[in-house]
């Protein structure tokens, strides 16, 4: 495969990077910025994307995953300031959550390690938040965007899964699926980050999204993996990506049916109601997250002892204007989890049967 990247042609500073300058941060008490790489037997493909970080960018870190080969031999050669991170979690969510925690600076910036992303591109990240944005996400699909490595099936299953999102979530993404993104550190609390896998960029994109944040996406292109494959799994990965989000409307359906806080007065009129249906909620979030470790029959037993209890408080007789309008709110959001909840019953009849 041809090379797209010369690195013979860049201009290095002591410490292995690029000296190509950013204008916008000339300016005086500019924000810092942390780089997150994560890795896994990267060690061919970091001449291809350590040395173009700009001389701008305050601290690089990067996450191995136990690499079984030279890849922080590699790292602290071409680069001698880095800061590496051991994480023995598996996935690329688990690297970055530690990359996270471990940075220090006012923006994050998070990029693949196969070179496959340009960092040249991050003036145009960096800037965007400097103009206003809380998160700025990459995009291929925007003008000035593009990529050499998605598949018809890989492109059909994000732009399908993007289409969710919005329907689901509202917003105007144009790509789901990718991996190249800065936010400003403040925002970390607000994500609340759990995922370990690849869903973790959906699970940052969709969550941005819930908790109204300003977020612009960057028109960036994507190249050709420079070494080695992928441990991306397009059916596996793409499988998480979709219950990651079934999971995400599910914490929104409980968050619009219990958001809305009682005052001190009215709290006690309806106290008895309110925690009993955020607890049946849950209860069916975890049930739909645990259906593959259950039986046809195991999990069909959970489903009708939720709908049994669901039943029970949906007819109950609340005196309380709020409580009664919390039942309501719950019956409309209800039909959605049950016919999560039955089609995967169906799934699971379907595969019995086979």
């Amino acid at each position: 495969m041809e090379q797209k990247h010369n690195i013979t042609e860049l201009d290095f500073n002591q410490q292995g990077r690029s000296n190509a300058a950013s204008p916008f941060l000339a300016a005086y008490n500019r924000p810092t910025v942390s780089v997150i790489v994560p890795t896994l037997n990267e060690e061919k493909n970091l001449p291809y994307i350590l040395p173009k970080i700009p001389a701008w960018i305050d601290e690089v870190i990067l996450v191995d995953g136990r690499s079984k080969d030279n890849t922080i031999e590699v790292a602290k050669e071409l680069m001698p300031d880095i800061k590496v991170v051991l994480e023995t979690t598996k996935g690329k969510g688990a690297a970055l959550r530690a990359g996270f925690n471990a940075s220090t600076c006012d923006i994050i910036i998070m990029i693949d390690a196969d070179g496959s992303m340009a960092p040249e591109e991050m003036s145009a990240y960096v800037g965007a938040l400097v103009a206003g944005a809380d998160f700025a996400k990459g995009s291929r699909f925007i003008q000035g965007g593009g990529t050499d490595d998605m598949e018809y099936y890989r492109f059909l299953g994000n732009w399908g899964l993007t289409k969710m999102v919005t329907l689901l979530f509202g917003g105007n993404y144009s790509d789901l699926c990718y991996g190249y993104a800065a936010f400003w550190r403040r925002v970390l609390p607000v994500l609340e980050l759990e995922s370990n896998g690849f869903e973790i960029e959906t699970e940052m994109n969709v969550r941005a999204l819930r908790a109204g944040l300003k977020i612009t996406e960057v028109p960036s292109f994507e190249a050709d993996r420079v070494h080695g494959s992928s441990n991306l799994n397009t059916w596996k990965d793409g499988w998480r990506v979709l219950n990651t989000i079934v999971s995400e409307f599910w914490d929104k359906i409980g968050a619009n049916t219990f958001g809305k806080k009682e005052t001190a007065e009215e709290a006690p009129q309806v106290d008895h109601f309110t925690p009993a249906m955020k607890l049946l909620a849950q209860e069916a979030k975890h049930l739909y997250r645990r259906r593959s470790h259950l039986n046809a029959d195991a999990y069909r037993q959970g489903v009708d002892a939720i709908k049994a209890a669901s039943w029970a408080l949906l007819t109950m007789e609340v005196e309380h204007p709020e409580g009664r309008d919390l039942q309501d709110q719950y019956m409309k959001n209800s039909e959605t989890m049950w016919l999560f909840l039955e089609e995967a019953y169906a799934e699971k009849q379907a595969q019995s049967a086979s």
